[in-house]
């Protein structure tokens, strides 16, 4: 009986101390994929994912996504009080953009917007709403799954994760 919990024990003490070297992310991982993802609306410019540099602000997004919907002002409001912190929406897989469009202007979004219907970004099991923050050198410096119920929240996130006054 020792012999086992001993074996259990070693095995279980193996396991975890190789998973531990395993979840330092890798350099290359550390940025969005790149991809070139084209403008939502007519007079938007596309966006090459590779060539983003911080602090910036990402927000994926669809029109069929309640939380996204309800947090879309704070992006907004966020935008309005912080002009010198990029704000960039991603309308993420969405099989129907001019919904999304349309919602953008009722909202009264100002912030540029881009559209990613093949998946580019949003991680292996993707999700949404998705905030992904960017450094000044182009690295992924925060990114969760999270609805951002206040503007504070967002600012907070921002002042931790980029280290930035706001």
């Amino acid at each position: 009986m020792r012999r086992a919990t001993a074996a259990l024990l070693a095995l279980v003490l193996a396991t975890a101390l190789a998973a531990c070297g395993s979840t330092a992310p890798k350099p290359e991982s550390t940025r969005l994929p790149s991809a070139t993802l084209q403008p939502l609306g007519p007079g938007g410019q596309a966006v090459r994912t590779g060539d983003l540099r911080g602090p910036m602000v990402i927000n994926l997004w669809a029109q069929w996504c309640g939380p996204c919907k309800d947090e879309l002002p704070k992006y907004e409001a966020f935008h309005r009080a912080h002009p010198q912190l990029p704000v960039l929406g991603v309308d993420w897989f969405d099989p129907q953009p001019a919904r999304a469009r349309a919602l953008a202007e009722k909202v009264g979004l100002t912030y540029p917007l881009v559209t990613d219907p093949d998946r580019h970004l949003g991680g292996p099991r993707p999700a949404l709403p998705q905030l992904f923050l960017i450094d000044a050198k182009g690295r992924i410096a925060y990114s969760a799954y999270v609805e951002i119920k206040s503007v504070s929240q967002l600012e907070d996130l921002v002042r931790t994760h980029l280290e930035v006054d706001l």
